[in-house]
């Protein structure tokens, strides 16, 4: 019985764990929308056309310079073409993104939303 009641809150923790990283992932999703929002709108320029870019040199930006926060990450903030500087902004909107649908998603599973059913 021990093993079996083990196995459940493995399950259940598992779950726990693959929801908080799942809201994880879509917050950094959003957050990187987000920061095209920010940046655009009030330029009056068009959220789908054209693709991600340095603002600097105009270069498009390749699918893995887009991923949020580790892309940042990875390119130390700055473009890797012309080395112009990326505002820490695109950072903290990311992270802020993230971590809060991640906190939200703790906060349900913690308030027992994996067990309704």
């Amino acid at each position: 019985m021990g093993g079996t009641v083990g196995l459940i809150v493995l399950e259940i923790f598992t779950m726990a764990a693959i929801v908080v990283l799942v809201a994880l992932l879509l917050g950094l999703a959003f957050g990187s929308f987000l920061n095209v929002v920010l940046s655009r709108l009030p330029r009056g320029e068009s959220l789908l056309s054209p693709p991600s870019h340095c603002r600097s040199c105009a270069r498009r930006l390749a699918w893995w310079e887009n991923v949020p926060v580790a892309s940042y990450l990875a390119l130390r903030g700055r473009c890797r073409t012309c080395g112009a500087s990326i505002g820490i902004r695109y950072l903290l909107v990311e992270l802020a993104a993230g971590l809060s649908a991640a906190v939200a998603a703790a906060n349900w599973v913690q308030r027992g939303g994996l067990s309704r059913g």
